[in-house]
């Protein structure tokens, strides 16, 4: 009698174990999911801030603001993926509403592939064009002569990317000819530093030091 009773709570137990552990994956699953979909909304969220760059501006401006996009992003992707890849900025008109469109344009053996850009797969492809037009745009919006500020701008960045983040951002910068004070906790992106500062807490009190 005792041994059946030790029998069936073994397999209760197992059959408990066996559930949990699933509730754990699903429990991971879920997660995984959620902070797919934070990045997703975030790198929505940067096309949009770059679209209202286009609502707010004069048709020459728009122009403006186009080319200097477009060579931005372009440099910065390039600078990741080679030649063999660009940006482009399609302004039109809807319903009197200045509109942007944004795509990522691929040389395939001399064929050209012209996709939006938060369609685009692959390589870590829309990671990079979302990053660069945060930067770019932060650049715009930011008052001449002032350094533009990036707080950890690689956190949505694929894993693989960090050195070349750094080469990334230094092509944003010269191209828009603007100062970019980055912070960030990975070494790999500050290689790319014209000057680096290392912050450490000692005793509750902030130490700066150059590397």
């Amino acid at each position: 009698m005792l041994d059946d009773v030790a029998r069936l709570l073994e397999a209760v137990r197992a059959e408990y174990e066996r559930w949990r552990g699933r509730r754990d994956q699903l429990l991971e699953l879920k997660a995984e999911r959620e902070a797919r979909l934070q990045e997703t909304r975030h790198k929505a969220e940067t096309v949009e801030a770059a679209a209202r760059v286009f609502y707010a501006a004069s048709a020459a401006a728009r122009e403006n603001a186009r080319a200097r996009l477009e060579r931005a992003v372009t440099s910065a992707l390039r600078a990741v993926f080679g030649p063999g890849v660009s940006f482009a900025v399609e302004v039109g008109d809807r319903r009197g509403r200045p509109e942007a469109e944004f795509y990522v344009v691929s040389d395939y053996g001399g064929d050209t592939l012209k996709t939006p850009v938060l369609d685009a797969r692959g390589g870590g492809v829309v990671d990079v064009a979302s990053l660069a037009l945060r930067a770019a745009v932060a650049a715009a919006v930011t008052p001449p002569g002032t350094p533009v500020v990036l707080d950890e701008p690689g956190k949505h960045l694929s894993e693989g990317y960090s050195r070349a983040l750094g080469q990334l951002l230094k092509a944003i910068a010269d191209e828009t000819g603007r100062q970019f004070v980055v912070v960030t906790h990975d070494p790999r992106v500050a290689e790319a530093a014209d000057r680096t500062f290392r912050v450490e807490i000692e005793g509750g009190v902030s130490r700066v030091r150059v590397v």
